[in-house]
């Protein structure tokens, strides 16, 4: 009987952009004394559950808005909190609602031009590098 290698855990990222052409950044809140740095929304996909509807279900929970996916990224592999996922972003428009900050510390709409002026996170940095050339 084949066995087959444990799978990496499948993260799905939103690029929430309005009609502005400013994107959702978030904050994360840490304890004390850890770094924050700037991230875009993620979360964990449940067994059974496709990225899309994890990131569906991530934008309802944590920031309290309908998305409308545009487009989907092929997955790339990344580290995230020191251990191996299969990321997949989307970007995405809200539907419905005005996101609130919900399980973060701050939450901005920044113009792509300005997303340089922030710290992200390792798995956020090629995201950023991406937008600021397209």
């Amino acid at each position: 009987m084949k066995t087959w290698p444990p799978r990496k855990p499948r993260v799905a990222v939103g690029i929430i952009e309005r009609h502005d052409n400013h994107v959702l950044i978030v904050l994360p809140s840490r304890p004390d004394g850890e770094a924050r740095l700037w991230q875009f929304p993620r979360g964990l996909t449940c067994a059974n559950e496709s990225p899309e509807q994890a990131m569906r279900r991530t934008a309802y929970e944590q920031l309290g808005i309908h998305i409308e996916i545009v487009v989907g990224q092929p997955p790339v592999t990344a580290k995230l909190d020191g251990r191996e996922v299969e990321m997949r972003c989307f970007f995405c428009g809200v539907a419905d609602g005005v996101p609130r900050p919900g399980p973060y510390a701050e939450i901005r709409w920044v113009s792509r031009g300005h997303l340089r002026e922030y710290e992200f996170d390792d798995s956020a940095k090629p995201v950023v590098e991406w937008l600021l050339e397209s």
